[in-house]
């Protein structure tokens, strides 16, 4: 059984511990949580049944039991914690977005294909069964030619402006937070644009507080919207030439209705999850490691590259860089 380490004791990672808890689909343990206080981590450790805590995160990159570490830090951080962790030899399931910028992510898969160890970016929305369904039924045709796709992630959370949202520093802003699952709808049902064209709000602390991107293709266009300042539905709309798709709950759906040209309900796919959502990324880094695998044939390094690239291109023509990057 695979014996699992996770970095990081926020939100993200008491979902994803859930899933590997109680979801028969993943064969694996959690082992060790690493923190960068011993109070928290053992906190964490008793809510959620794990063997062992640790103060700091060296100390479990140094644990030789652990056979993957599962990084739910803030993604500001990533990018330190995945190269510190594959100095020894550590499998990885990272947390979206992968890093802050493409260039950053070449340089870690660089080091794990270097390693021989497995790497891949939880992006669990990919692995979601009705998302691949859906997917399944327009290659197949029930729609026809996608004409225009619609996504929206918009939030308004209840957070002081120190929270990591609102920071450059730590990576603020609503593209790489929650822009990136429509712009990975459109990537998954559409493929990469032709041309995008976007306009952005800035939030007072200069991050990006809203923006609306739009993607164009030869035969059709992508429409998406994120936002950390504002409420929308999470939908998405895809419209074929013989009919349409609704997507409720975006990137963690659990169902689907199709549509003809008369606004006829054709089929209704519903697949509720076995946990929470988090278990088939989980069965997939897991089923990877075990095969041998280096990556994810869902999300490749490829994959993860070429959303990371857009967004880049995306920030670019804001003029928008982290402290980071300047």
């Amino acid at each position: 059984m695979i014996k699992i380490g996770i970095i990081g004791a926020g939100n993200i990672a008491n979902k994803f511990s859930e899933a590997v808890n109680n979801s028969h689909l993943v064969d694996g343990e959690l082992y060790a949580v690493g923190s960068r206080s011993i109070e928290k981590a053992e906190i964490f450790q008793k809510q959620h049944n794990i063997k062992k805590a640790y103060g700091s995160y060296e100390e479990l990159y140094e644990d030789k039991e652990v056979d993957l570490i599962y990084i739910a830090t803030p993604h500001v951080f990533h990018y330190e914690q995945m190269m510190d962790a594959l100095d020894y030899d550590k499998n990885i399931l990272c947390e979206k977005p992968f890093t802050i910028n493409a260039k950053l992510a070449e340089k870690v898969f660089k080091k794990a294909k270097d390693k021989k160890v497995f790497i891949m970016e939880a992006m669990w929305t990919r692995f979601l069964p009705v998302i691949q369904e859906v997917k399944n039924e327009i290659d197949n045709g029930i729609i026809g030619q996608i004409e225009l796709l619609e996504a929206d992630f918009c939030f308004n959370p209840d957070n002081s402006i120190e929270h990591r949202l609102y920071q450059p520093k730590l990576g603020g802003g609503a593209l790489l937070d929650v822009g990136i699952y429509p712009i990975t709808f459109a990537n998954i049902y559409m493929g990469e644009p032709e041309k995008i064209e976007s306009n952005v709000k800035m939030y007072k602390t200069n991050v990006d507080a809203s923006e609306k991107i739009e993607y164009k293709y030869n035969n059709g266009k992508a429409i998406l919207r994120a936002a950390i300042n504002e409420e929308r539905p999470l939908l998405a709309t895809i419209k074929g030439s013989n009919g349409k798709v609704v997507i409720k709950g975006l990137h963690e759906t659990e169902s689907a209705k199709f549509y003809d040209k008369d606004e006829k309900l054709i089929k209704h796919i519903v697949i509720p999850h076995d946990t929470n959502g988090f278990e088939y990324e989980i069965k997939e880094a897991i089923d990877c490691i075990k095969d041998g695998k280096l990556e994810s044939d869902v999300v490749s390094h490829k994959v993860t590259l070429s959303v990371l690239k857009q967004m880049d291109q995306i920030r670019d023509s804001w003029n928008f860089k982290y402290p980071q990057e300047k």
